[in-house]
């Protein structure tokens, strides 16, 4: 039997985006994909600021420091998704959220990244971030349903994600979200051992 994907237009309709939701205490938030008129200095920010938590924790993330042209760079590889608030004026916009999905930064060889993320039958997610005066609201939460969406669109059966392993905190919020361990991996760019989760979808 093939494990390639199956038809995505048979059980799940396509991503419809732009998406505007009311979030409590927070107002609407426009969930969209990334444009090219966007900021890429601000995304560079949202990053370091989403991953600076991590840092304190003595683990260094590629995307807690990395350079715009790095983020520019991974965002043109794969489907980057935005968070999207006004802020006074319907014309000034401000990303407070972020989510890549299917970023190949593993390479195209078997032997190259987790074995896991080479199966055709799974996706993968990365740069997920959230503004951290806004953490809490359900905005991560937004992003990730949305990605979900989109993998079963796609027609994909697995979600996967690498993280710190020794972030206990965002190892235990994705266990309670319906990812489980696969491996722990490591990608030599980071000073730490990654986990490499999945969800099936």
């Amino acid at each position: 039997m093939s494990n390639a994907p199956s038809n995505p237009s048979a059980s799940h309709p396509p991503l419809q985006l732009p998406k505007v939701v009311n979030i409590p205490d927070l107002g609407p938030v426009t969930l969209r994909r990334l444009r090219p008129t966007d900021s890429i200095e601000a995304l560079t920010d949202l990053l370091h600021k989403a991953y600076a938590k991590q840092v304190r924790m003595g683990l260094h993330a590629l995307a807690s420091h990395q350079s715009p042209a790095v983020t520019r760079r991974r965002v043109s590889k794969g489907e980057c998704f935005v968070a999207v608030l006004f802020d006074d004026e319907p014309s000034k916009e401000r990303i407070v959220g972020t989510i890549m999905f299917q970023e190949p930064s593993w390479g195209s060889t078997p032997s190259s990244g987790p074995r896991w993320f080479h199966r055709p039958d799974v996706c993968n997610f990365s740069q997920f971030a959230v503004d951290p005066s806004l953490q809490g609201k359900g905005l991560g939460i937004l992003l990730l349903d949305l990605i979900e969406a989109r993998a079963r669109e796609l027609g994909l059966r697995e979600l996967a994600l690498s993280t710190a392993e020794l972030d206990t905190q965002l190892v235990a919020f994705y266990r309670k979200r319906g990812f489980r361990d696969i491996e722990p991996f490591d990608w030599g760019v980071t000073n730490y051992t990654s986990l490499i989760m999945s969800k099936t979808l």
